[in-house]
């Protein structure tokens, strides 16, 4: 794995492009719906209320077939009715056959079910992006990658914004990573794109300055051309007009020992990011990247979640306009091959951007490797896609309690017939520091169809694919609902 030791690299300046202004606002809602609520919209992602006119999601970061990561798109539908979508795809790079314009098509998605969209059908190569248009609200739309290293996921966006963080990438060795700035609306954007690096500090690339988003376009810059060998990089993407949406896709490793990463930006800082089960394994990696892209430094607290005993927090710094590594290894209060949660606090110094990359034992499935965004905040409903595809079952659902107090937490799965409570699960205490982890039994219905999770109070998910070479290296895209 390309990360190892807790590190920490520092800016001296200030530059302005839009690190420094890093809560600045910009975003335009993508929904006539209500968007996510306040504690969850760093991340983007808000599924919009059912009773909406109409809502819309922005998916990009995918290929068209053939190329490292053909995109499939997933429309789950809890509503008690059928909604209709139009799927408008647009490309960059070489595609076969050449596309003149945006690729349009009209699907129907039944009451309380989930369906599998492949954007522009017939198209290879190239890069794709799509903007999926309902005639109401309450659909969820999220998007799984699949190439020769294997298979991610990544929610679609509900919205544009005028920045978007990455916390984490690489283009080192034969890794590759390339940045998708995609404008679903009629005007031009302009973007700025700078890199913070936890070795090289700050990366602003002339040719990544200015750069001109038509209207109804996919921009796609291979990150490599410019920032050489470099690992660890983190990402701003900050708009001087307009606004866009913006993933990341890296192809890390080589067949056997590797995989893809795609990756949704977050569209600004937040003071809590959590990821609900980690496992230090013996003769694999679990490490965290934290961006700090802001002008003050943030004392950050890492909570250890385990379902026996407890660990004493751990805290980290990180310097104004910088990034840090820790490698869940060289932290002895984690155990190793335990389960445990992970939840980094910045509480009132600067908002925060966190990510986590896994790799495998040898020998493991594919893909081996991977890198995920965490969970910004909490919400008490929670729309869980079902797996699809080359996905093909979760291994696990794990729910963190955000709230200083026992919160209340139910199961629900989304049918034709509305909803119906997950048989065995009935209604469960999650404490605060104990991650409640679920691990399916043979016939569960977790992972075979979308799920609803409801809480009496703001809580983190996440559900790990299989197959997977290490658990946690795919996870299914968990969507916040109003």
């Amino acid at each position: 794995m390309r990360r190892s030791v807790l590190i920490a690299g520092v800016v001296a300046v200030i530059v302005g492009v839009g690190l420094a202004d890093a809560g600045r606002g910009g975003e335009t809602t993508g929904s006539v719906g209500s968007p996510a609520r306040g504690v969850f919209s760093a991340s983007g992602v808000g599924v919009s209320r059912s009773d909406a006119e109409s809502s819309a999601w922005f998916c990009a970061g995918g290929t068209g077939a053939g190329a490292n990561a053909q995109a499939g798109l997933v429309l789950s539908n809890p509503a008690p009715r059928a909604i209709t979508a139009t799927v408008s795809t647009v490309s960059a790079g070489t595609v076969t056959p050449a596309v003149a314009g945006p690729q349009s098509m009209s699907v129907v998605v039944p009451a309380g079910r989930q369906i599998n969209v492949v954007p522009a059908p017939g198209v290879s190569g190239g890069a794709l992006a799509s903007s999926v248009v309902f005639d109401g609200g309450g659909v969820g739309v999220s998007q799984v990658v699949t190439g020769p290293l294997g298979d991610s996921a990544a929610p679609c966006a509900s919205t544009t914004a005028g920045n978007w963080y990455f916390a984490d990438g690489s283009t080192t060795g034969t890794n590759t990573l390339s940045l998708s700035l995609f404008n679903p609306s009629q005007t031009t954007a302009v973007v700025d794109v700078s890199f913070v690096s936890s070795t090289n500090g700050l990366i602003s690339p002339p040719a990544y300055q200015g750069i001109d988003v038509p209207g109804g376009s996919l921009v796609l810059e291979n990150i490599g051309d410019h920032v050489r060998n470099v690992s660890d990089i983190a990402t701003v993407v900050t708009t001087l007009s307009g606004a866009v949406v913006a993933a990341e896709l890296e192809s890390a490793g080589q067949p056997g020992n590797g995989g893809p990463s795609l990756t949704l930006g977050a569209v600004k800082p937040s003071s809590t990011w959590t990821f609900a089960q980690n496992m230090n394994v013996s003769g694999a990696d679990t490490v965290f990247h934290l961006f700090n892209p802001t002008s003050r430094p943030a004392r950050v607290t890492l909570k250890i979640g385990l379902q026996q005993g407890a660990a004493e927090p751990l805290v980290i710094r990180v310097p104004a306009l910088s990034a840090s590594v820790l490698d869940a290894a060289s932290v002895t209060r984690i155990p190793a091959n335990t389960a445990f949660s992970a939840t980094f606090s910045s509480g009132r110094s600067a908002g925060i951007v966190v990510s986590r990359s896994l790799s495998s034992v040898a020998g493991a499935p594919a893909p081996q490797l991977g890198d995920v965004a965490g969970v910004p905040g909490g919400s008490d409903r929670w729309l869980l896609p079902a797996a699809t595809l080359p996905i093909t079952g979760v291994s696990a659902l794990t729910i963190v309690d955000q709230n200083p107090a026992v919160v209340t937490v139910g199961l629900v799965a989304v049918t034709p017939k509305g909803l119906v409570p997950v048989a065995g699960f009935g209604h469960r205490q999650v404490h605060p520091g104990r991650p409640l982890i679920v691990n399916p039994a043979t016939g569960s219905v977790i992972g075979t169809v979308p799920l609803e999770v409801v809480s009496s109070g703001p809580v983190a998910v996440e559900v790990d694919a299989t197959p997977v070479g290490n658990q946690g290296v795919v996870v299914i895209p968990a969507l916040s609902l109003p």
